[in-house]
Order: C-alpha cells, then structure tokens, then sequence
C-alpha cells in the first residue's frame, strides 16, 4: 500500500512540475506581445545596427503576410515581414524617444493553434519638444506555425487621447 502511494505521489509531483515549467499557450502569447513592445519602442540613444536588430526581431514574431487596419481611416494593407520591419523602422525615426505598452490584455482560443487578443497599447514619448501619450484599442489574430505563436493580423479598433 506505501509504495502505491508512494508511486502516486511522485506521479502526480512530476506532472505538477512538468505542467508549471513548460509554457503555457497564453503565457507564449504574452511573453511575444511583451518582446513586440521592447522591439519597437525606441530610445534616442538607440544605435543604428541596434534600431535594425529589433525592427527585424518584431517583423519574425509576424507570419510571412499580415494584414493591418486602422477601422477609423478605413485603412487596410497586407505587410510582408520586411514591409513590417521598414514601418517599425520609420516609426523610430519620426519618434524617437517612444514607449510601447501593453495593457488590459485578453486572450481567447476560438479553436486549436489560434487565438484572439485584445489589448490597449500606450504610447508614451516626446517629439520634438512635446510630451505625448496616445492609446489604440488594438485587436489582433495570433496563429500557432510549427509550434511558435506568430501574430496574423492587427487591427486598431479606437484612438484614444489622454
């Protein structure tokens, strides 16, 4: 009797530790809106080969061909992987100082190897000389390729001003 519950114990020990150590599909998810976030802020100091390296890092958590949209503007394009990363790179251009954030973040999985993300991203940075901080009510599709969670779609519902 000791050594099946001994044996059970370990059993469900192991799977425990297996089930808490390996990365969860929504944890993956959050882990690439959060390494999509420091890819594409920038700070001034920013080297050029550093500015490069993150620009094409954010355009690898994309799939080969994204589309974006801005519903305000009735705006929609499909992006290449470099079409994303030369935006990116624009961006850190004109705004070179700029904080991305993620907040209010919600992950459904409608079916298997796809998920719907809700999420505010906050942009805090300066132009010139003026202080900004601007907020987009953000959806996004994410599909699962070949075991890596890879975002297939962006949309910007809202703009909200603060």
């Amino acid at each position: 009797m000791n050594r099946k519950v001994l044996a059970l114990c370990s059993i469900l020990l192991t799977a425990a530790i297996f089930f808490f150590l390996l990365p969860g599909d929504e944890k993956e998810i959050r882990h690439n809106l959060a390494l999509l976030a420091k890819y594409s802020s920038s700070a001034g100091d920013e080297g050029t080969l550093l500015t490069l390296n993150k620009a094409r890092s954010a355009a690898r958590l994309c799939t080969e061909s994204t589309p974006i949209a801005i519903e305000s503007l009735h705006l929609k394009q499909q992006l290449s992987r470099k079409d994303i990363s030369d935006h990116i790179l624009m961006l850190k251009k004109m705004l070179p100082d700029t904080r991305f954030t993620f907040n209010d973040i919600q992950i459904d999985f409608p079916e298997a190897n796809k998920a719907l993300l809700n999420t505010t991203l906050s942009l805090d940075g300066t132009t010139k000389q003026q202080r900004f901080t601007d907020a987009y009510e953000l959806r996004s599709t994410l599909v699962k390729i070949d075991g890596e969670w890879l975002f297939s779609s962006f949309t910007v519902v809202e703009f909200m001003e603060r």
